[in-house]
Order: C-alpha cells, then structure tokens, then sequence
C-alpha cells in the first residue's frame, strides 16, 4: 500500500461509519501496512581470500573490489576471513559459516579441497571458488572459470598488428591446460592476423623465477621479438619488465600489469606495456553476489568470456597514443567476431597452408 493509499482510506473512514471496525481490522491485519512485518536481514557474504590478501594487485584484489561494489549496489553486509597461512584455509572458511553467511566465496585453486569439503558439510549455505572447477559439484557449490582462451586470441591478434619485425614471442611457465589456453591462441590469432609472423612460443618450466623469465626474454629479443606475451606467474615480472625496458612491447596476463608491475606508471617501460590479457575476477564475484541476492544462483561451473565481460583486454594506458586507431578498430572487430560465434579461436591457421612459421623450445 502506498502512502497515497494510505492517507485516501484513512480519510474516508468517518464517512462510512458501519464499517469503520473493518476497515481498521483489514489495515492492522494488512502484510503492507508497514509495521506488521520486520525487514528481512541483509544478506550476508563473506570473501576467503589466497594468503596474499586483498593487496596484491591481482585476483585476491579483484576479488575484493567485486565484492564491495556489491555492498553499494545490493546493500549485502560482507567480510573478509583472511588466512595467514594455507593451513589456515578451512578454519576461516567454517568462520565465514558460523558467522551466518548466505554465500562464501574462496580465491584461488589451492583453496578447492577446503572449498568443496565446506560445500558438502553446509547444504544450506551456497559457495563460489575463483579459478577452480570440478566435473561434479554438490547443488550449493560455483565453480568460477574464465575464457582464457579468448583473450589470449586477442593477445595474438594485437601483438602481430603491432609488430615490425614481424617475430613475436610467448612465455609460460609450463605445458598446462591453464597456460596452454593462453598460449595457443595466441599463436593462431597472431597468425590469421598476419600469416607472415613468426610466432617464437617457449616455457620457463618455472613459476617463481623473475631472472629466468627477464633472460628468455632478452633471448627472444636477440632474435627479432618485438612483442612478447608472458603467461608464467611471477616469473611473467621478468619477461615484462625486460621487455619493456628494452624497449619492446610487452603484455601481461590476469591482471593488469601496469599496476602489479609497473606501479601505475612509475616503473620504467611503463610505455612499452602494451595491454594485459584479463580474467575478470571482480566481474566473476559481482555477478555471483548478484545472483544469490536475486534467487538465480546456480551451481556447476561459472564460465566468463567476452561476452559477459569476465574476461577482456586491459586499457592501454600509457601505451594508447603508440597505438594506430586502425589497429583499435581491428581488435574490436576480432572481439565481435569472438563474441558473436563467427571467430573459433581454438581453430589453427596452419590447417590452410605448408608450413608452420611456430618455433617452440
């Protein structure tokens, strides 16, 4: 009932006296009247981050920043259980429980076994994993994956439309499905691009070791990368930064590299980024937040593309004025083709011709 309802009956009261009793019951007895029932609780949800916090300019930060544009868009009450150690993942996992949470969303795989075992221990609270998917899940469990590979054509499409020496390079950490989904469609989107690249596609076998990474970098600038795409964790610091310094394009991976490596631009080679590949995390946990506060929640596994905006290209950055707009314009148009089905990423340009300019060590 509104408040111009309200007020129209209330003022007819005295003029229909027989049924004043009625009327009076009817509005006390009314569900809309206002102070018949209380205001349901907010929901509440709690975030589990990785051990590197919500600073880490990377998915523990993007998480967070998806979470609290849900606080100010739905009005949800959240918190953050923060693990001091690995050990600690389930015990702050069972506190965002007992503390009444309607969803619990945990960041990074090594949080899966904890996650999963939570799931099924708690029918009715509903969880969310990032970066963690499994071929069967229990009804109150979300896997949040990401189109990798999507970006990663795009990765390609630019760098062999920014090259002049017409030889690009990929580094990732190791032949696995979560780097390999990166890498090969950048060699196939580098090459219907421009079939003339020579695509140099190598792997560090090592996650966590920036020199590593800075030395096959300056390796394949030796021999004529002038863009180089990095996919090998912290060892990815090193290829960028050696990249850029040597005055070549680089690009990132997952997040946005011009602040988790180049400080906002107050590194040096913060002009020599050229983009970063992104798995939107903070858009993934947004819409998971929004459909648990709308009754839409669905378990299984989450995928964010390009379409729904869980995965895209960072901004240029200091980088845009080096970038000719018909080279923008053509990155948009392969993003509209992605999306609209038209562009099969996973389809490689060597099935059309003889040989394969890929050189892989």
């Amino acid at each position: 009932m509104s408040h111009q309802t309200t007020k129209h009956s209330l003022t007819h009261i005295h003029l229909v006296p027989g049924v004043i009793l009625i009327v009076l019951v009817s509005f006390v007895l009314s569900p809309q009247a206002g102070f018949a029932n209380s205001p349901k609780p907010p929901i509440m949800v709690g975030l589990i981050p990785d051990v590197g916090g919500v600073d880490d300019n990377s998915f523990n930060e993007m998480a967070a920043d998806g979470l609290a544009h849900a606080v100010t868009d739905f009005g949800i009450v959240s918190a953050i259980y923060q693990p001091a150690s690995t050990d600690e993942y389930a015990a702050k996992i069972d506190e965002c429980v007992s503390a009444g949470s309607a969803l619990c969303i945990t960041v990074g795989f090594l949080q899966g076994d904890a996650t999963m075992a939570a799931a099924i221990a708690n029918p009715g609270v509903k969880f969310a994993i990032v970066d963690m998917t499994w071929e069967t899940y229990p009804d109150n469990l979300r896997g949040i994956s990401f189109a990798s590979e999507e970006v990663g054509y795009l990765a390609g499409t630019l760098a062999a439309l920014m090259s002049t020496s017409k030889v690009i390079g990929a580094i990732g950490g190791l032949p696995i499905p979560p780097v390999d989904a990166f890498m090969v469609p950048f060699q196939y989107g580098a090459q219907w691009t421009d079939p003339s690249v020579q695509v140099i596609l190598e792997y560090s076998y090592d996650f966590g070791n920036p020199p590593l990474g800075a030395q096959m970098a300056a390796d394949q600038i030796s021999r004529g990368a002038d863009v180089i795409f990095a996919v090998a964790g912290p060892t990815s610091i090193g290829v960028n930064l050696a990249t850029a310094q040597a005055g070549k394009w680089a690009i990132g991976v997952d997040v946005d590299t011009y602040y988790s490596t180049f400080g906002g631009g107050t590194v040096d080679g913060h002009e020599f980024l050229l983009t970063s590949a992104l798995k939107r995390v903070d858009n993934a946990v947004y819409h998971t937040i929004e459909a648990v506060v709308g009754g839409t929640f669905t378990s299984g596994t989450m995928i964010n593309n390009l379409q729904n905006e869980g995965v895209g290209m960072a901004p240029y950055h200091d980088a845009a004025s080096a970038i000719p707009q018909d080279v923008q314009d053509e990155l948009a148009a392969v993003t509209h083709s992605i999306i609209n089905g038209e562009t099969d990423v996973w389809e490689p340009f060597y099935k059309y011709t003889i040989s394969l300019p890929v050189v892989m060590k």
